[in-house]
């Protein structure tokens, strides 16, 4: 029981950390096409009037860089041999990483749109649909690759625990949009995007 609770509070910590990534990546697509970008915690913020374009690749920057953050997070399990905190949160952030996918995937069949997949996906010329099924591909290679790096003690036999830590994993991802939005959201301005959307509208 300790085990599972220690790996919960690393599961926390490796919530917000690739949460930021996430944020981060948006902003480092932005910025290499010299659109001024800032972010906050759980949303990135172009600063200027963008094109449709410029936003389809800033919205890809989030997801890839997920992606990259679950890739390098088993090749530094891999290469360190004794257990520790360190080892654990890696652990932590390989499944964070699966947990994103799964979450946006989730929101995206339950809305009928995909939001920032529908903008990443137009680049290939594809929808929402398209990119959820490369979502699900990332998500059962994530787990397999968390697997097969050893992980925790926990395996996929213990589905309820997983279960819980998902469920754990949005409450708190959640929680922490909801608190970011009331602090810093209506800071950032909303900006035109070329094909007549708005992005970060502020409520009237």
């Amino acid at each position: 029981m300790r085990d599972r609770l220690r790996f919960l509070l690393l599961l926390i910590v490796a919530a917000i950390v690739s949460t930021l990534l996430h944020e981060l990546g948006h902003c480092v697509f932005y910025w290499a096409q010299g659109v001024p970008a800032a972010m906050s915690v759980t949303k990135e913020y172009p600063l200027t009037d963008i094109t449709a374009s410029q936003y389809a690749i800033g919205s890809a920057g989030g997801p890839l860089f997920s992606i990259a953050a679950v890739v390098l997070a088993v090749s530094l399990y891999r290469r360190r041999r004794e257990a520790g905190p360190l080892k654990g949160f890696l652990s932590a952030l390989i499944l964070t990483g699966a947990f994103y996918f799964i979450l946006r995937s989730l929101i995206a069949l339950l809305k009928g749109r995909g939001g920032e997949l529908d903008s990443a996906a137009s680049l290939l010329g594809l929808d929402y649909r398209a990119a959820i099924v490369v979502f699900v591909a990332v998500i059962a290679v994530s787990f397999y690759l968390w697997i097969r790096a050893g992980g925790p003690r926990f395996s996929l036999k213990h589905a309820g625990y997983f279960v819980v830590l998902l469920i754990g994993y949005v409450i708190f991802v959640v929680a922490l949009q909801s608190i970011d939005q009331s602090l810093f959201w209506a800071k950032f301005p909303s900006v035109e995007i070329g094909d007549g959307r708005v992005y970060n509208a502020h409520p009237s």
